[in-house]
């Protein structure tokens, strides 16, 4: 009988299915049926409960009263009566904090504080030398101490090298290789910075820019461990920003971002000429403007006017307003090109009647700067011969002290003009622009003082206020318009202060 079930349900099936077709009231009784299995079958999910665990005889514990349940915490649930339960409400997604990490803003203050702590290194070997010749403490080197350090205050850099705790090595190479790293890795950020802008437009420029601060920070960080063993946070936080832009950007840096591929530290002089070069090449991406080159065209044709000797007032007043226009549309004051056309007639410059615009200003700083950090072997011309007036302010300078203040320190010109006039020394002040005159008064009343020099080119006109000073004490201002070269010095002294400095008969 088992063996037929299958077979006589499936008849009777057939039969009631022809019936259907035929009977209106079968059909609908059908489908009463099915309905009426469909809702008997339709039953709640019931959630299973776990399998009781097999019971294991032990010792009987001792009678414990039991505690009423505590309330739960929560509100109660909602009371249905007979209604679906609404669906409980879903999480609120709440964003993760970003990674404390360095961002974008962060990099001017990165480029400061490098270029602060190598400004430091070169002073920390150039006082040792200073104090163990035995010069005067408070005039020489204190004033300097104070004007480093009152800037790294400001800038809230932690000088390690210019600490109690630091001693310069007999050996000063690491300390120049240490310093040129700190300066590579501040103009690679200051490359990257000028990108950013616009990284989409300038991606080829921005990965290159980024292989070069890579190398830069590891070649810091290997001279910093060498001449210090510390761990630098500038260099940490260049390193860190390159990883952040770089899994944000999606852009692979290739080497020199890890502790097992170190970048060498005398490399920074290759590093920085390879830096300029690309900023070099951007910039000449960025000439298609027309503005542009009307003003770069500008500029050229009044400057080769100049250098031709036949140049006047009016060349300069279009070259200085060029310049300004170019600035202001956005051109940086450090700008390869502005600085080649302007390098080669800025000892004719004339000393203009009032305040120069203030992007004229700039780029003479930058100019100023660059001058200041270009190594001897850069210079290309030779020096000019001494003329007779450089042996007359000779005659009248020897073995006395001169205060020369504006514009950026360069070695160079400075033993030049002491060995020219055969001073006893000569006092350098830097000038920073809106800076308080009043710390230049003790300097202009040190006895040794006979002559005190501002440089008017590259510093604010406001410090011509020092002739007050100097009124005060006797002391001869003389008003710097040019260079620094021994030649254009000795013209300025024997023109505006020669009988000043005579000896009394």
């Amino acid at each position: 009988m088992s063996d037929d079930l299958p077979r006589l349900l499936q008849t009777l099936v057939g039969r009631l299915v022809a019936l259907a077709e035929r009977d209106d009231d079968v059909r609908g009784d059908l489908r009463a049926l099915a309905e009426a299995l469909l809702a008997a079958t339709d039953r709640p999910e019931v959630v299973a409960e776990p399998a009781p665990e097999p019971v294991v005889e032990a010792a009987p514990e001792p009678e414990v009263v039991a505690t009423p349940p505590r309330p739960p915490s929560g509100p109660l649930p909602e009371l249905t009566l007979g209604r679906s339960p609404s669906p409980p409400p879903k999480p609120v997604a709440y964003d993760k904090p970003e990674r404390d990490g360095t961002v974008d803003e962060d990099l001017p203050g990165i480029e400061a504080r490098c270029r602060l702590k190598a400004e430091g290194l070169r002073w920390a070997a150039t006082r040792r030398c200073r104090i163990d010749e035995g010069v005067d403490f408070a005039f020489e080197v204190a004033p300097r101490d104070r004007d480093l350090l009152d800037r790294a205050r400001a800038a809230d850099c932690f000088l390690w090298m210019n600490s109690p705790d630091f001693s310069v090595p007999a050996d000063r190479a690491p300390m120049e290789d240490a310093a040129g790293c700190y300066e590579a890795v501040a103009d690679a950020v200051a490359l990257v910075r000028g990108l950013l802008t616009d990284v989409d437009r300038n991606r080829r420029f921005f990965e290159l820019a980024l292989d070069l601060l890579a190398e830069a920070q590891s070649a810091l960080r290997v001279s910093i461990e060498r001449l210090d063993g510390r761990k630098d946070p500038e260099q940490f936080a260049a390193y860190d920003w390159l990883r952040g832009v770089a899994a944000r950007e999606q852009i692979y840096i290739r080497r020199y971002m890890r502790i097992d591929d170190p970048a060498s530290p005398s490399g920074h002089p290759n590093i920085q000429s390879r830096i300029e070069r690309l900023d070099a090449s951007f910039q000449d991406t960025l000439r298609q403007g027309k503005a542009r080159k009307s003003l770069l065209s500008k500029t050229r044709y009044h400057a080769r006017r100049v250098a031709g000797g036949i140049g006047d007032d009016h060349d300069w007043a279009k070259i200085v307003e060029s310049v300004d226009a170019l600035i202001a549309d956005g051109e940086p004051a450090s700008n390869v090109e502005v600085r080649e056309i302007l390098l080669p007639i800025l000892d004719a410059m004339p000393d203009p009647p009032g305040e120069p615009p203030r992007n004229f200003q700039l780029v003479l700083r930058e100019i100023d700067r660059y001058l200041a950090a270009r190594r001897p072997a850069a210079e290309s011309a030779a020096p000019e011969p001494p003329t007779a007036e450089v042996a007359e302010a000779a005659r009248l300078l020897s073995g006395r002290s001169v205060l020369l203040i504006g514009g950026v320190r360069r070695v160079e010109s400075e033993q030049a003009l002491k060995r020219a006039f055969d001073l006893k020394e000569l006092v350098w002040v830097e000038t920073r622009e809106h800076e308080s005159i009043d710390h230049f008064e003790p300097l202009v009343a040190h006895p040794d003082v006979a002559l005190v020099i501002l440089a008017i080119r590259w510093s604010s006109h406001a410090f011509g206020d020092v002739k007050a000073f100097c009124d005060s004490y006797d002391k001869p201002l003389l008003r710097l318009p040019r260079g620094y070269s021994p030649n254009q010095v000795a013209h300025e002294i024997l023109s505006q202060c020669s009988e000043r400095l005579a000896p009394t008969p």
